[in-house]
């Protein structure tokens, strides 16, 4: 890339002011020597010397790409005639004819379009025919089938206004039902309520209040008897022992320690609710103190697994005999179990709390469904009354409705209604316009001058109405576009008005130059990610070149050229004392300056001329 950057700087400057070349020459000769150097540097390959002779060529760099051939004018033409389908009558132009602007180029059987109009002018001819009517008035059997609508709504209207009242009278009934129901729920309540109050929700709350204050006394006998081992409130009481307690687990120790002062402020916050308990405490009262009470038996129920996990963990000794150890943990195992039984007593008295109350909010809710009910039956009612209300007054209005358009049958056209009619017949007279006009375009003309590129369908094929080829394709072949797609890498390294050249295949290596006429602003990503811009080239001098629109082109974008320069292999140069060197036949070194470079050749500016004699080096593998 370095050295391609280099070859076209120097080539931009060649064709400045001649005070300008000394620079170019530094410059692409410094460009090559360090690639040539490199080259010289990499190897220990053995290599066999070819002869080569210095010529004069062009060097071109190019940006490369293949596209599509797409033309600049064209057309493409289909049946605009109304059908389900089309069949093709003629054929007048083949693919590749040219053709002038009104030329026929195809037509299609008529069949269908000659029955179209014959069915537009029947339609035509009923219109004109109801017009007529409308003009002359209401016929004797139209004025009697008016009057018989007329009475039909009423006897419908009638039918209704008896619906309605049957709707209000069930109504009237569905409410009283309910309201039956509320005042059976209700009498259920209040019969229930004071015996439940008054009997099992107060001697449940009295066993509540009995196994709190249990727990309470509890408390008080087991928190001395863990003190007595950890010397908490009492700091001498343990002096003898107090080093054998826990050693071997000080974790457990300090969380026994902890958990003690914990569960003593939550006894001391029980002992308080538990002292103004009383048969005359509020329900609030005893809940709130039951659930202190469960807060102290968990805290206890820690304290008292760490002070076992604590009295394991501790030794014996003279001052802490086996057997007194032996007594703590019989104390302590049995502290637990109390308070083990003190949780199950709490929780099954609070469950009896439950569920005595669950029992009397069975009679409270069946009180409030029935009040529910009663509000969703009358709400019911009233819907089913609006609905039929609103159902009368849909056949009052059909009533009214078929009176007014008895009144009207009777009465002459008005001049709105007269217009409507007149433009009844309009349409139908427009619609036979139409159908002849589109008999008319059964023949494809050709709007332009040019050449048939595409025909779809040939005599006899059908064309249906959901097919979206055109039936023919004309375009101009003076002025043609390439379609290539460049990838944004290349994209900046182009502009609108760049010389290009492009190759067909297809016509023996046919090569014309163009330039570059649009670069899209717009990208597109394939697939696979790589994103493109859409860039056209326009072909100049074709001449007779059978050029056809879809052919494949290869596309030279010229990015930098030179012409008629001395140009010799980039691996003919040679790093020969830190100077880019060649060597001739006779053997001896050439020192050159080198310029403009493709990357395979290079310019030689000065050192060689036309007809030298020199070594390229080929690998030998």
């Amino acid at each position: 890339l370095a050295l391609l950057g280099l070859g076209l700087v120097g080539f931009g400057f060649l064709k400045k002011k001649s005070v300008i070349i000394p620079l170019i020459i530094i410059i692409a000769g410094v460009s090559a020597w360090a690639i040539f150097g490199k080259k010289e540097e990499q190897g220990s390959k053995e290599v066999q010397p070819k002869e080569w002779t210095v010529r004069s060529d062009d060097l071109t760099i190019a940006i490369e790409s293949d596209g599509k051939v797409v033309a600049k004018d064209g057309v493409e033409l289909s049946f605009s005639v109304s059908g389900d389908t089309l069949e093709v009558k003629e054929i007048f132009a083949q693919e590749g004819a040219k053709v002038k602007k009104g030329d026929k180029i195809a037509s299609v059987i008529t069949d269908d379009l000659q029955y179209d109009l014959n069915k537009a002018y029947a339609s035509y001819q009923s219109a004109l025919a109801s017009y007529n009517e409308k003009v002359a008035g209401a016929t004797d059997d139209e004025i009697l089938k008016s009057l018989a609508s007329i009475e039909q709504a009423e006897i419908t209207l009638a039918q209704t206004k008896i619906s309605l009242e049957k709707t209000k009278t069930s109504a009237k009934q569905k409410i009283k039902t309910a309201e039956d129901a509320v005042e059976t729920a209700k009498d259920n309540l209040d019969d229930n309520r004071n015996e439940l109050l008054s009997k099992d929700v107060n001697d449940t709350y009295d066993d509540l209040i009995d196994t709190i204050k249990a727990i309470s006394i509890t408390a008080q006998g087991v928190l001395p008897d863990s003190d007595e081992i950890l010397g908490i409130d009492n700091k001498y009481i343990n002096d003898v022992y107090e080093n054998n307690i826990g050693v071997k687990d000080s974790s457990s120790f300090n969380l026994a320690k902890s958990t003690y002062n914990s569960s003593k402020n939550e006894k001391d916050l029980l002992d308080t609710y538990a002292i103004a308990l009383s048969g005359l405490s509020s329900h609030t009262e005893v809940d709130t103190a039951a659930e202190q009470a469960s807060i102290l038996l968990n805290s206890l129920e820690e304290h008292l697994f760490y002070m076992q996990s604590t009295l394991e963990a501790s030794i014996t000794s003279v001052d802490l005999v086996q057997t007194k150890l032996d007594g703590f943990k019989s104390t302590i195992n049995s502290n637990r179990g109390s308070v083990n039984t003190k949780i199950t007593a709490i929780n099954s008295d609070i469950q009896s709390v439950a569920d005595v109350k669950e029992a009397l909010d069975d009679y409270i809710e069946a009180y409030q469904d029935a009040l529910n009910d009663l509000e969703d039956t009358k709400n019911e009612a009233q819907q089913d009354i609006a609905n039929s209300e609103s159902g009368l007054a849909l056949k009052e209005l059909s009533l009214e409705q078929v009176k007014r358009s008895h009144e009207e049958l009777l009465a002459p056209l008005t001049t709105s209604e007269l217009a409507s009619a007149r433009s009844s017949l309009t349409t139908a007279s427009i619609n036979v316009d139409k159908a002849r006009n589109d008999l008319e375009k059964a023949t494809l003309t050709s709007p332009i001058d040019g050449e048939v590129a595409l025909l779809n369908y040939k005599t006899g094929d059908i064309i249906l109405t959901d097919d979206t080829r055109p039936v023919v394709t004309i375009i101009n072949n003076d002025t043609l576009f390439i379609e290539v797609n460049i990838e944004e890498a290349e994209i900046n390294k182009i502009k609108v008005g760049q010389k290009a050249y492009t190759i067909f295949d297809a016509l023996d290596g046919l090569k014309l130059e163009g330039e570059i006429s649009f670069i899209s602003l717009t990208s597109k990503t394939s697939n696979n990610g790589i994103v493109t811009y859409l860039v056209r080239v326009i072909i100049t001098n074709t001449g007779e070149a059978q050029i056809r629109e879809g052919m494949t082109a290869f596309v030279d974008f010229i990015t930098a050229e030179a012409f008629n320069i001395l140009i010799a292999p980039v691996n003919a140069v040679s790093n020969v004392g830190g100077k880019p060197s060649v060597r001739l036949v006779s053997g001896e070194w050439i020192e050159v300056i080198t310029g403009f470079t493709d990357g395979s050749n290079v310019e030689i500016i000065s050192g060689l001329n036309v007809g030298d004699k020199y070594f390229i080096k080929s690998e030998i593998k």
